[in-house]
């Protein structure tokens, strides 16, 4: 069963960021008490292609390094530590098992990447103004606006005969645009 939620944003962002809450590395499968999960702000970030998190994430959670990995940042290529995290989205959605590095995020403790991202189906849509941020794991349809240009259209119903225009005329649709 997928997992989903939305987050709308007043006017456009340029920036999406949610709110999350991280944990050390746990399957709730497998039973017994889920380890304490902290509430933090990520940024999503399709041009990066793994999760990172911060120093402050690894002193909070008490977490200890499982690997190292070359990571490519602003500043150039770094030898950064990685920890196994379980990353808790908006609307309860679990991604379980993520290998993040720590790296320093201006303003934020988080950042979703590609390695979280291609998990499921992500769009970003600004109608009317307002950016709205979907995200649902796993993927259930395609999506393609291309191919399927009417699919995401509002459904309006045709009006009767006999209803009022929907242009506005103030005729009847038969004596208007059904004519």
């Amino acid at each position: 069963m997928a997992q989903s939620f939305t987050t709308t944003y007043s006017g456009i962002t340029l920036s999406p960021i949610t709110d999350v809450q991280i944990s050390e590395v746990f399957d709730p499968r497998a039973g017994g008490t889920h380890p304490p999960a902290f509430p933090f702000k990520a940024i999503w970030d399709t041009g990066a292609t793994h999760s990172v998190i911060t120093e402050n994430v690894v002193k909070k959670l008490g977490l200890a390094p499982i690997s190292k990995r070359e990571s490519h940042t602003g500043g150039g290529v770094v030898n950064a530590d990685v920890y196994l995290i379980n990353l808790i989205l908006p609307n309860r959605v679990e991604v379980v098992g993520v290998p993040a590095a720590c790296l320093p995020i201006q303003g934020m403790d988080a950042l979703i990447g590609m390695d979280i991202i291609v998990r499921g189906d992500f769009a970003i849509t600004n109608h009317n103004g307002v950016t709205k941020l979907s995200f649902q794991m796993p993927s259930t349809h395609d999506i393609d606006f291309v191919r399927n240009p009417d699919s995401f259209k509002k459904r309006i119903p045709k009006p009767g005969r006999n209803d009022p225009c929907p242009c506005g005329s103030g005729k009847k649709y038969k004596h208007c645009h059904a004519a």
